[in-house]
């Protein structure tokens, strides 16, 4: 028996559940130093604890735990799999995943199953874990964001403009990052099972230092990454706050005319501004700051959004995937009417206005003025509630305007 003092010590484990060779190897290294696993706590989150005690010599072999589904043609159970390695003359020690994990301090003693079928049907079962991993990595980190936005935003560009690109391209990097150490992981395990297969056998050699440290460097770096992750998803639905209501003369600084510029509002309605909103952020793919105006006087409600893209072919994907935004967005075809309006000839590369109504509850739901002339894009979204026509020309006229400056 191993004499041990009261003196617990906790080690990240530096190896994967699959890599059964480097686990025994690391196990043994830790006896070597004073240290042997504890029977009590074992395994926790990717931690081992050890008790300390004299340095000795000790072999620690790790056996696959017996389940009737996958080992037909071995019916023991877990208990006697324990008893006969004990009549053996090896220790249980603890459980680590589908493992029991042994020791013993004698090197004569025999080893335990070492039938290369057996082992290679234990790996199966981690195998199929992995899988898994890959699909679950792929689907939460990548696709399910990713679909989120397209069920709402079914724009492609629209859609990584409005989550932010830099925020797409960390999400990207993440899943890639994740994905290459599960696939790599997979790939690995199954390698090691067409050796088992192939009647090849584990081979119990030295720890390699330099395995250790990259295996330890994965195990930290995944739950920050997963962090990073989760702040991720948390920042594209949380608002940071209510932003501030703007004045006429913050407008200075925007390219986007505001609405009492160049239209005539009813009487009711002109002296009555009650909103004046002007934000603006910056995206990797703007060469300059993204715009927004929300503009309310009364009834009438003006928002506009300005986009100064790096290439005018990025530009006119925009101002597509606005019109695609209101065709197949939330203001689905199926429930909302699009309705378009004739603009005369204009000097701009790209040019739509229409307005929507909803057909399931029978009322108007506003109009819609895109313009865009190089890599400049502005789009309106105007409610027009009033007898007189809606004037589609002044405003396109006037948008078109500010974009050409």
């Amino acid at each position: 028996m191993i004499k041990l003092w009261k003196k617990e010590r906790w080690l990240l484990v530096p190896c994967p559940d699959y890599d059964v060779a480097a686990m025994e190897a690391w196990l043994e290294q830790q006896a070597q130093k004073g240290l042997f696993l504890s029977a009590e706590n074992g395994f926790f989150l990717g931690f081992a604890c050890f008790e300390v005690g004299s340095p000795k010599h000790v072999r620690y072999r790790l056996d696959v735990i017996p389940k009737e589904k996958v080992f037909a043609d071995f019916p023991e159970n877990k208990a006697s799999a324990i008893e006969l390695a004990q009549e053996m003359g090896w220790e249980f020690v603890t459980e680590r995943g589908v493992f029991l994990v042994y020791r013993c301090m004698d090197d004569t003693l025999p080893e335990l199953n070492t039938d290369p079928a057996v082992q290679a049907m234990s790996l199966k079962r981690i195998q199929s874990t992995l899988s898994n991993r890959i699909f679950l990595t792929f689907w939460y980190f990548f696709l399910y964001p990713v679909l989120s936005f397209a069920l709402r935003f079914p724009a492609v560009l629209l859609s990584v403009l409005t989550a932010g690109t830099l925020r797409i391209c960390v999400l990207l990097f993440l899943t890639i990052v994740e994905l290459t150490g599960a696939v790599r992981d997979w790939r690995r395990l199954r390698k090691l099972r067409n050796h088992l297969q192939a009647g090849g056998r584990i081979e119990h050699t030295p720890e390699n230092p330099g395995w250790t440290k990259r295996s330890v460097a994965e195990k930290i770096a995944h739950p920050i990454l997963t962090a990073l992750w989760i702040a991720l998803l948390i920042s594209f639905v949380v608002k940071t706050g209510n932003p501030s209501r703007s004045t006429p003369a913050d407008l200075s600084a925007s390219p986007i005319p505001a609405a009492s510029s160049f239209l005539t509002l009813p009487q009711a309605d002109a002296g009555e501004r009650d909103e004046l909103t002007l934000l603006s952020r910056s995206d990797l793919l703007a060469q300059g700051n993204i715009y927004t105006l929300e503009e309310r006087a009364g009834s009438f409600r003006y928002d506009a959004e300005y986009y100064d893209m790096r290439t005018p072919w990025l530009a006119k994907w925009l101002a597509d995937d606005f019109a695609r935004y209101d065709a197949r967005g939330i203001f689905s075809s199926r429930t909302y009417r699009i309705t378009s309006l004739d603009l005369p000839a204009l000097d701009a590369d790209t040019a739509y206005c229409y307005f929507l109504h909803d057909t399931r509850r029978g009322h108007y739901w506003g109009h819609r003025v895109i313009v865009q002339k190089s890599c400049k894009v502005v789009s309106a979204d105007i409610w027009w509630t009033y007898d007189s026509d809606f004037p589609a020309e002044t405003i396109a006229r006037a948008l078109l305007a500010a974009i050409s400056e």
